[in-house]
């Protein structure tokens, strides 16, 4: 079971969900401020039924009796229709500052997580868990949103060893998390006999080759041609899709250019029973017995939809996976 509360003036909670029709909470990895949306009735003929009064600004905090607190933010709109008698608002969560506020920094030395505790302390945020790298980062970043440092930092460190990072809000606070990590005790079924095992509804599923890289060129400064790494299978069965990369003093040339090596990207949307476990920047494990690919497959969340009807109950969600774990890769400032 679901709730939603109004915050007012820091201290008055009221409970809306009786008045709300339904409540929807989506982000991606691209946008990760979780976006609210909820709609209310609004009665404009019948004066006994409440009219609660919510603006722009308002606190609001969603908790589920099984995960707690799951949402809080602040309402950026909302619009009244007086033919529906219905009002709908928008909120995100307190990512939003961290995408929306932008500053210059002059980073020396400094790890991406020391780049974190500097930008919440600037933003007056909390700050959670954030994955620990260990690398320092020589960066200068002007005029940039705290997201793009953040993630560029996050970025030049994945360049060297791989790993994908993804950043998360829980509640009031700000987290980075390494991004792929598996949703324990759950499993996306789609059975074809055991119908009671069943909670996915539909499924979409499409892949390509258009954005592969099978080989990448290496070269100096100077343009002098230094060495290439590829994956040969793909080159012997598809041909040479090919990019280049240029030596940085700061980097581990070879793990660079093997991780701009990319094989076949997939787009694969599921809408299933809500779980809200199922959240951009974490996996899950997958059997869908129609499609060989996906018969015993680990699938990365890279955006998630939930949605909850007030009046019925009904909790669904529409997840968009990957069979591959990528992050948001912010592009670096030569």
């Amino acid at each position: 079971m679901i709730k939603i509360y109004s915050l007012y003036e820091g201290w008055l909670l009221t409970d809306i969900t009786p008045v709300c029709k339904s409540i929807e909470l989506s982000a991606s990895i691209d946008q990760p401020a979780r976006k609210c949306s909820f709609s209310m009735l609004y009665s404009l003929s019948d004066i006994n039924e409440p009219r609660v009064q919510i603006c722009p600004g308002t606190l609001i905090k969603i908790v589920d009796e099984t995960y707690g607190e799951i949402f809080r933010g602040e309402v950026v709109d909302r619009t009244l229709g007086s033919s529906n008698q219905e009002e709908t608002f928008t909120c995100y969560d307190y990512m939003r500052f961290i995408m929306s506020s932008s500053t210059s920094m002059n980073i020396k030395n400094m790890s991406p997580e020391s780049v974190v505790y500097k930008a919440c302390e600037e933003l007056n945020i909390k700050v959670g868990d954030v994955v620990a790298t260990g690398v320092p980062i020589d960066r200068l970043c002007p005029d940039k949103s705290y997201y793009s440092i953040i993630m560029q930092c996050y970025s030049e460190v994945s360049k060297q060893n791989g790993k994908q990072y993804v950043p998360i809000m829980k509640a009031d606070t700000f987290n980075v998390i390494e991004k792929g990590q598996i949703i324990s005790d759950y499993l996306l079924q789609s059975a074809n006999a055991d119908l009671y095992n069943n909670n996915i509804i539909d499924m979409s599923y499409k892949d390509s080759l258009e954005n592969m890289i099978n080989r990448v060129k290496i070269f100096d400064v100077n343009n002098n041609y230094v060495d290439q790494v590829e994956n040969s299978e793909l080159v012997k069965r598809y041909g040479v899709f090919q990019t280049s990369y240029t030596v940085e003093d700061d980097n581990n040339t070879y793990e660079v250019a093997q991780n701009k090596l990319y094989g076949f990207s997939e787009e694969i949307e599921i809408e299933a029973i809500g779980n809200y476990s199922c959240l951009t920047g974490y996996a899950v494990k997958a059997k869908i017995w129609y499609l060989d690919i996906l018969k015993d497959a680990t699938l990365y969340v890279n955006a998630d939809t939930h949605t909850w009807e007030c009046g019925t109950g009904k909790y669904t969600m529409k997840l968009t996976v990957s069979l591959s774990n990528k992050m948001d890769l912010q592009e670096v400032d030569s």
